[in-house]
């Protein structure tokens, strides 16, 4: 994953089920070269549980109280780790 295109979705404020169903329809069509950064106002646990499934890799952290980032990628890299440090610090 040398050069990755970074697909973004701020889902923050978005009623229950928008976050999930917009977040899904990236996940499903995430190709092998890009990257889907996630920015939403709590920990989307159903979220995770079915990226697990479907076997992608993703680096979580909480910037602040009411603001998540999620990065999810087919690919297992350091490269989510070299990008999930543009959001928080971790």
């Amino acid at each position: 994953m040398n050069t990755v295109e970074i697909l973004e979705l701020d889902a923050r404020g978005l009623p229950h089920p928008e976050p999930l169903e917009r977040a899904l329809k990236i996940i499903y069509r995430l190709g092998p070269k890009e990257c889907f950064h996630l920015v939403i106002h709590r920990c989307p646990k159903a979220l995770l549980a079915i990226a697990e499934r479907h076997g992608l890799y993703f680096e979580i952290c909480e910037a602040s109280d009411k603001e998540w980032h999620i990065l999810f990628a087919k690919n297992s890299s350091d490269t989510l780790k070299k990008l999930i440090k543009r959001y928080c610090r971790v």
